[in-house]
């Protein structure tokens, strides 16, 4: 580790071993300005630790006891990054050659305040990783299956060729100063699938500027710690709306958004609980779950994710 990093590498895993480990390579080999990586483990029981510790010693290792989840931990690692530039990156990327100088060079030039790379599919297509502010309109026209045919929330497909500025930018890859933190805050403790929306909304809410850039790129696999707990998906996907709305918009908003989201996981139970009748589907589980932990954060001030 470089005594003066101008880049603060942080990643934050929970039982990725693998794949953690082709993401800390691929940084070892491709990243060529002054940097430290901190990889905070939450409580990994597949050895991710062990493994950083044996076979990654220059890189700084925060073992956690308990899975504090993602923005807390990631909060952990800002605290103690010494680079002016600090990079929030999934375990499930792995670093393309060049990408990285790349990007900062671009952030630099811009004058980005929070920034995001085009993030690439393991087939090499494009992800989608910049969006415009989700707001009520998105939750309903999602309640009708409506919000993919109507595009809402999102850019269209040519945008992506060009750098512009989102509204936010994935928080799989995400690029910004020292300041930031040191002004703002880091991410929101009490969100979870929103963090890196909040982030670029509070951002700009301190006069700064989130930018997408189309030309570095980084390879994002995408879900490899989610998947395993569709209930803790599903209930902070739609738990953390509310949050999020709570946070920023009106009371009016937030009640119906709060009308809606309770709609939505009514609707989905009944439909996914028919489906269970002719194949297994862990969804109607998983929308149960969200019901019940849905009453405790509203009527029980219940704020886990």
């Amino acid at each position: 580790m470089d005594p003066s990093p101008i880049l603060s590498i942080i990643i934050v895993s929970y039982q990725t071993k693998a794949i953690l480990r082709d993401c800390l390579r691929s940084i070892e080999r491709e990243v060529e300005l002054q940097h430290e990586v901190i990889v905070v483990d939450n409580a990994s029981t597949d050895g991710s630790a062990e493994m950083v510790a044996r076979e990654f010693p220059g890189m700084r290792l925060v073992a956690n006891t308990v899975n504090v989840g993602f923005s807390p931990a990631n909060n952990q690692a800002m605290a103690m990054a010494q680079g002016r530039l600090m990079l929030l990156l999934n375990p499930d990327t792995v670093v393309l050659p060049g990408s990285i100088g790349a990007w900062v060079d671009r952030h630099t030039a811009v004058g980005a305040t929070v920034s995001g790379p085009r993030l690439l599919n393991p087939n090499g297509d494009l992800q989608v990783s910049a969006w415009k502010v989700p707001g009520l309109a998105n939750s309903f026209l999602e309640l009708l299956y409506l919000h993919r045919l109507s595009g809402v929330g999102g850019y269209a497909g040519d945008r992506f060729a060009t750098d512009f500025e989102p509204g936010f930018v994935s928080g799989a890859a995400m690029l910004f100063g020292r300041e930031v933190y040191d002004r703002i805050g880091g991410l929101d403790p009490d969100m979870f699938w929103m963090e890196d929306v909040d982030l670029c909304v509070r951002v700009r809410q301190d006069g700064g500027h989130c930018w997408y850039f189309h030309e570095p790129a980084i390879l994002h696999i995408g879900g490899q710690s989610a998947k395993r707990n569709m209930d803790r998906v599903i209930s902070n996907q739609l738990i953390s709306r509310i949050k999020f709305s709570r946070k920023h918009a009106g009371t009016l908003a937030t009640g119906a958004l709060v009308l809606v989201i309770y709609l939505h996981v009514l609707t989905r139970f009944v439909a996914f609980g028919l489906l269970t009748l002719f194949r297994k589907d862990t969804r109607a589980h998983a929308y149960v779950f969200t019901w019940r932990k849905l009453h405790r954060y509203l009527f029980q001030g219940d704020r886990s994710i």
